[in-house]
This record gives C-alpha cells, sequence and structure tokens, in this order.
C-alpha cells in the first residue's frame, strides 16, 4: 500500500531483504561504504582514521594531479559539468574526439572510442561483437562487467579455468561451426594481479580463426613498455581485435575506453547500447583524461617507479616470509583463506596506520580471501617495505 503522497509503506519486501542481510552477516560478507578521504600523497582518512594507502588503483599519482585538476576546472568554467545528452545526439563535440585520438596515438592502436564508464565499455564491445549465432571463451576470472556482458549478449559461452591454455583449446576446437568467437581475457587480472599469457592466447585464438578481447582496464597505463599495457609487454598488440582501458585508474580522470580498428569502432557507435543510450563523459572528465595522457607521454619515469614500487612490495613481502605469487603488476594479492580472518587483518593493519583492503566471495573464489594491496607510482620505497612488515606482523 501507499501513503496519499506515494510513498509505499509495505514492509513485507523489507522482511525478505533483511533475511538476505542476515545471510551475508551470517557468512561474514557483509560489507561497508566506507569513508575514504584523501589526505595527502598516498594518505587518507578511513572513517577519520589517519593512513598510508595502498587501496587506490590510481596507479600514477594523477588523481590529485595539479595539472590534471587545473585542466578540469577550466573545462567546467568554459563547457559546463554535464555533456547533457549521449554521444549520437548532442553529446559528442571537439574535445572528445581530440581524447580518443591521442588514446589511439599514445597506445599504438587505429582507433578508440570512450565510454561512460569501464563496465559500460566491456557491456558494449562484447554485445556488439557477439550474439546467439556466435561462441564466447571467458576466463573463469573474468570481470564482472564482462560476465555480464557474456550474459547480455545470448551467444554460447564456455567459460574455462584460469590460464588454462589446454582447455582454451579445447573450447576452441569448434569454433568454425559459430559465425564468430570471441575469446576473452585480462590484460592483469584485478583480484590476483598477474598477465594473462597473451602470446599463447593469441597464436590459439589465430588458429582457431578467433578474435582476441582483453580488459586492460588494470594494465593501460601501467604495465608494459611505457604504460603500453599487457598486450604491448607480450609483443601481441596487432593481434588484439580489441582492447579495454579505464580513465579512472592509471590516468586518474572517469570513464571507459575501447582500442580498436576504424571498423570495430563504427560497429560499436552503431550498435553498443550501452555507448548509444548513455550520456557522454562530462567535460571535465576529458579535459582532465587529455591532460593525463600528455603527462603519461612527457613523464615516463612514473611508469617506472610505479613498477619499481611493485617488485619492493613483492620482495618485501617474502624477506618477512609472507608467501605471495609471482608478478610484475601494480596489483599484489596476500592469501589469507577465510572471510573474516581477512577482515580480521585488515583491520589491525588500519589500527597501526595502514589501509590494505580485504577481499572477500564473491569478488574473489570461495575460500580464497585475500588483502589486496594496489602500489602507485607514488609510494616511497620506504613504505612498500615497511608495510611488508606490518602485513607480516598482522599475519602472525
Amino acid at each position: 500500500m501507499t501513503t496519499p503522497e506515494g510513498v509505499c509503506t509495505d514492509t513485507a519486501i523489507d522482511r525478505q531483504v533483511l533475511e538476505t542481510l542476515g545471510a551475508l552477516d551470517a557468512a561474514g560478507r557483509r560489507r561497508d561504504l566506507r569513508r575514504v578521504e584523501a589526505d595527502g600523497r598516498c594518505r587518507v582518512r578511513v572513517d577519520g582514521r589517519p593512513a598510508v594507502s595502498f587501496a587506490s588503483c590510481d596507479y600514477l599519482g594523477l588523481a590529485t594531479d595539479p595539472r590534471l585538476a587545473s585542466a578540469a576546472a577550466e573545462a567546467a568554467r568554459a563547457e559546463g559539468t554535464s555533456s547533457g545528452s549521449a554521444r549520437l545526439l548532442a553529446g559528442h563535440d571537439d574535445a572528445l574526439a581530440a581524447l580518443e585520438a591521442e588514446l589511439a596515438a599514445t597506445f599504438g592502436a587505429p582507433a578508440a572510442l570512450v565510454f561512460s564508464s569501464g563496465y559500460l565499455a566491456n557491456l558494449g564491445v562484447v554485445t556488439a561483437l557477439a550474439g546467439r549465432d556466435d561462441l564466447i571463451v571467458s576466463d573463469r576470472l573474468s570481470h564482472a562487467s564482462t560476465v555480464d556482458a557474456c550474459r547480455l549478449s545470448g551467444a554460447t559461452v564456455r567459460v574455462t579455468a584460469h590460464d588454462d591454455t589446454a582447455a582454451l583449446r579445447d573450447a576452441l576446437a569448434d569454433a568454425g561451426s559459430f559465425g564468430r568467437a570471441l575469446v576473452l581475457v585480462e590484460g592483469v587480472y584485478s583480484m590476483d594481479g598477474d598477465r594473462a599469457p597473451l602470446d599463447v592466447v593469441a597464436d590459439l585464438a589465430a588458429a582457431a580463426g578467433a578474435h582476441v578481447v582483453v580488459d586492460d582496464a588494470h594494465g593501460l597505463g601501467a604495465v608494459g613498455p611505457g604504460g603500453r599495457g599487457a598486450a604491448a609487454a607480450a609483443g601481441v598488440a596487432e593481434r588484439v581485435a580489441v582492447q579495454v582501458g579505464n580513465l579512472g585508474k592509471a590516468l586518474g580522470s572517469f570513464g571507459g575506453f575501447v582500442l580498436c580498428g576504424e571498423t570495430t569502432r563504427e560497429l560499436l557507435v552503431q550498435t553498443s547500447r550501452s555507448f548509444v543510450f548513455t550520456c557522454a563523459p562530462p567535460p571535465t572528465s576529458v579535459a582532465a583524461a587529455r591532460a593525463a595522457l600528455a603527462v603519461l607521454r612527457d613523464e615516463p619515469e612514473r611508469v617506472e617507479r610505479l613498477q619499481r614500487n611493485g617488485g619492493v612490495v613483492r620482495a618485501s613481502l617474502r624477506d618477512a616470509g609472507v608467501d605471495v605469487p609471482d608478478g610484475d603488476t601494480p596489483i599484489v594479492p596476500v592469501p589469507v583463506g577465510e572471510d573474516r580472518r581477512a577482515v580480521a587483518v585488515a583491520a589491525r593493519l588500519l589500527e597501526r596506520g595502514w589501509f590494505v583492503p580485504a577481499v572477500r566471495p564473491p569478488t574473489v573464489p570461495e575460500g580464497s580471501a585475500r588483502l589486496r594491496l594496489t602500489v602507485t607510482a607514488l609510494h616511497e620505497e620506504a613504505e612498500c617495505r615497511d608495510v611488508a612488515v606490518a602485513i607480516a606482523e598482522a599475519l602472525s
């Protein structure tokens, strides 16, 4: 029932929702929206508590760079704070066109297309390139946006064990019987920090007549030569059909983008529902992203420092007796196992001035709760060493 003012007063749904929330509580998987406020270089206040942050994906430290802030402020004064429209209506302008040209040039692609978020970019790419007569082979650890896109596509979807190239070969064995076949992997896996074996993936896809789509939200701008991403690091960028990047991580702004050929770009413009039916990014985000690309081009030492810091964290954790997987990315997982223990360890770290979040299912597989460190170019080497010691002590 509703009141005369139209406010719903029926609590039946509330009772059902409370049951669901209770189940999350019982499993130790209810999560909170914490107040995290910037407090200087790599420092935050978490619900008022000061800490050094190893939680942000601002890999190059550009989100607080005054050049990006100045560009965004100037765009806001000149053009306002919203595009006010979808791209195909009145939301496209010279600045967006310039951003796409600069993205393509920076990352060595024929063309680029900007979406309003990375999630929308993955939805748009997969649903535009695959339908009910097509095949998608996706890694088990693909991002939630990719999983949702596969479901929406209506294609035949085969999920393979993580980085299992033999399983990929088997899944592609009958690819020729489908209209189109896609292989979906991540350049850098967001919770494990490992890179897909893109050289082998590209070989298997080519042999089967399939097309490789790489979600490189955590790689473009952060890994590979000059930050050109996981495909460039593997030497297969020209053999990848589509790369999906994120403007809100290494590039310090907001939005997503796709690197692809001109023909594929045109298909996305015409048929990607998450592009066609969404407002264009605001002028502030576009201006900040263009400023970030200029910094990336002019200051390659940021990428070098980021990559060096990742190595220091891994080496320091091992020196402190903490087992961590090999890798060369800014994401460093510390396996814990049990959900409640991971939360408790993260809480102990925060008490000691370190913000290192616990990640639990369903974000990661059952039984694999972990701490997830994200390293940035702004961290001092001493901080990279000290956080490792703090983690070892909190785990003991």
